[in-house]
């Protein structure tokens, strides 16, 4: 059976959740064994056994990982071709760090995208951005496997709750919105979920935290009655793919979001999400849909139909099985 290889960083990421494994199951019906090797954490990096693997496998898929000039002269002659797989801004520093600029960064994307025969990229703007330095790059979003989904019919929403999903680091994007929120609780029922890793900080709205677990995390973005993504309009931020907003749609709920990056493609202003920029667009638009039942079950419907239409796992399985360069 061909065999196609994933090196990643962290096994542990949430990208490789949804680029990596997310495929797995899918490429074995279609005909095609898969591994997984992690290059950072416990189980360190085994250069000659993951180098032996490459050679034998019919298709390797870096998944963000730079690595160095020595292991990347190793892996290029272990394997005619690999692929390069992003999905974040990794030329420029993330939000943890006070100077975004990086001209190191950029020099070791630059030199991953450079020696690969393919470069998938998670939106369009990392495509532009990879465009500089190869010719050969495809856009594959980052996608939502609906049919390991239940059917959200099956959850009703907690009238008035505002949800937000995500991971410790992104927390500090709520603070762009604790203003609005705080508006909202004051003249209305409004209350705030947050679904994450950590819990969040204090921001003038009754918040209640559930830590994440794949068990919950269908259910819990059921209980949404509209799910936000708040962001910066940054280097780091054009590069995000919309992730939380597919979950939103995958559970039948509308979003309001900053009109930012991949934002911009998947939402349709007015027909499965509204944008909002300011204080008052974010307390109008989210105030709208809470006092409005059928306005949001409208919304949430058209946005699950965006995920099935052109986010799904299974509908772009073959141009990620094309961009591979295997035979479906």
């Amino acid at each position: 059976m061909p065999r196609v290889l994933f090196l990643v960083g962290r096994r542990s990421d949430v990208s490789v959740r949804f680029r990596v494994e997310q495929w797995r199951p899918h490429l074995r019906e279609r005909g095609f064994d898969s591994d997984v090797v992690e290059l950072a954490g416990q189980s360190g990096f085994e250069p000659r056994s993951t180098f032996r693997a490459a050679s034998r496998a019919s298709a390797v898929i870096v998944h963000r990982a730079l690595l160095g000039r020595l292991e990347l002269a190793r892996l290029r002659l272990s394997t005619r071709r690999y692929v390069f797989d992003f999905d974040d801004a990794l030329m420029v520093n993330d939000p943890s760090h006070a100077e975004r600029a990086s001209p190191e960064r950029e020099r070791r994307v630059a030199r991953m995208v450079r020696g690969a025969a393919t470069v998938i990229a998670g939106n369009r703007h990392l495509a532009e951005q990879a465009s500089r330095w190869n010719a050969n790059v495809t856009v594959v979003p980052t996608t939502i496997d609906l049919a390991a989904l239940p059917s959200p019919t099956t959850h009703v929403p907690e009238p008035e709750t505002i949800g937000w999903i995500g991971t410790q680091p992104n927390l500090f994007y709520l603070d762009a919105v604790g203003g609005a929120l705080a508006r909202l609780a004051a003249h209305s029922g409004a209350r705030l979920a947050v679904v994450c890793d950590a819990p969040p900080p204090p921001l003038g709205i009754p918040t209640s935290y559930r830590p994440w677990s794949l068990a919950g995390e269908a259910a819990d973005l059921a209980s949404f009655a509209v799910g936000i993504m708040p962001l910066a309009d940054d280097a780091w931020t054009r590069g995000k793919c919309g992730l939380k907003i597919l979950q939103y749609f995958a559970a039948a709920r509308p979003v309001v979001c900053s009109p930012v990056g991949a934002n911009l493609d998947i939402v349709e202003h007015g027909r499965n999400g509204y944008f909002a920029t300011d204080e008052d667009e974010w307390v109008s638009r989210l105030g709208e849909l809470l006092a409005d039942h059928e306005k949001r079950r409208r919304m949430g419907e058209a946005g699950r139909r965006t995920v099935e239409a052109r986010y799904s796992t299974c509908g772009n399985l073959g141009a990620f099985i094309a961009a591979l360069g295997l035979a479906a």
